[in-house]
């Protein structure tokens, strides 16, 4: 997989799409790995989430057919997926710093934000750590859902994130545990039985399952797999997590003798411990198949 490739594609398909409803499925789809894996690796070379790029492009596009002055603002908005004249009109304030119709006259300063460019960075060389894991199924025993697979900026923790940590993490750590696994991971379209029919994504988020499940908790299987272990020492959390996906899928995968097994989820695995730390040691498994 040339990452930086597919990463372009991804980068036409959006300008083709403009207009469009744009599902980060499809998007995910043009470089072949999950949602929840692009999200991270395209916030992390871009600088900002996919959200924010394609608003920043759908914005600095109307500016343009603003300008042009044949089609009334309404019409404009609704071109670009705002629903009324109002959400299209704050959202263009915050980015242009006027209003749409303000934008018509000439003299008014503007903004644009240019399609990115995404290029091969030759960087020193560093050391990957992994390992080879093979396991039987097994079960996750939590709070499953469908995540905001970007998050907020600036936020550490996603909805799903952080409804579980307020509410349920308590639960599952009364009594300790020393092999706790904490997960993220994202299901594939149509791999399992509890995704959605209308095709997205969902995640759980819990430990594995022992015994005693918390009401309100879910419990749901991972298959047997052969797992790449990757041993991570950061802080946890939307500043960190996308830079190890990253060198992962772009780096570790295209020189390895594996591809990703996509009918089985990943895992992010955070032992006890401070994960604000600049030492703390948590892990990402990828499942992976022989080439």
């Amino acid at each position: 997989m040339d990452w930086f490739k597919g990463m372009n594609n991804v980068v036409r398909y959006i300008e083709e799409n403009l207009t469009q409803p744009i599902s980060y499925e499809s998007l995910s789809k043009i470089v072949g790995c999950s949602v929840y894996e692009f999200s991270r690796i395209f916030s992390f070379l871009a600088g900002m989430p996919i959200s924010e790029y394609i608003r920043r492009r759908r914005l600095s596009q109307a500016v343009f057919d603003i300008q042009n002055g044949k089609e009334k603002i309404v019409d404009i908005a609704l071109k670009y997926g705002y629903e009324s004249p109002t959400t299209f009109s704050r959202a263009f304030k915050e980015l242009h710093g006027t209003t749409p119709s303000s934008a018509r006259k000439t003299g008014v300063p503007l903004k644009t934000f240019p399609p990115v460019t995404f290029v091969l960075t030759i960087k020193g060389v560093t050391e990957m750590n992994f390992r080879i894991e093979k396991r039987d199924g097994f079960q996750i025993m939590g709070l499953s859902g469908y995540e905001d697979e970007i998050g907020k900026p600036g936020d550490s923790l996603t909805p799903l994130w952080r409804n579980f940590m307020d509410n349920y993490n308590s639960l599952l750590w009364n009594g300790g545990g020393e092999s706790c696994y904490y997960t993220a991971p994202f299901w594939q379209v149509g791999a399992y039985d509890f995704q959605s029919e209308e095709g997205k994504t969902k995640a759980v988020i819990g430990a594995e399952y022992k015994g005693d499940k918390p009401d309100g908790m879910v419990i749901e299987t991972i298959p047997a797999a052969t797992w790449a272990v990757f041993p991570i020492t950061s802080p946890t959390g939307i500043d960190y997590v996308p830079a190890a996906y990253t060198r992962i899928l772009t780096e570790w995968f295209p020189t390895s003798q594996y591809t990703r097994d996509t009918a089985v989820p990943s895992l992010e695995v955070f032992p006890s411990g401070d994960a604000t730390a600049t030492d703390y040691s948590w892990e990402i498994w990828i499942p992976v198949k022989n080439k």
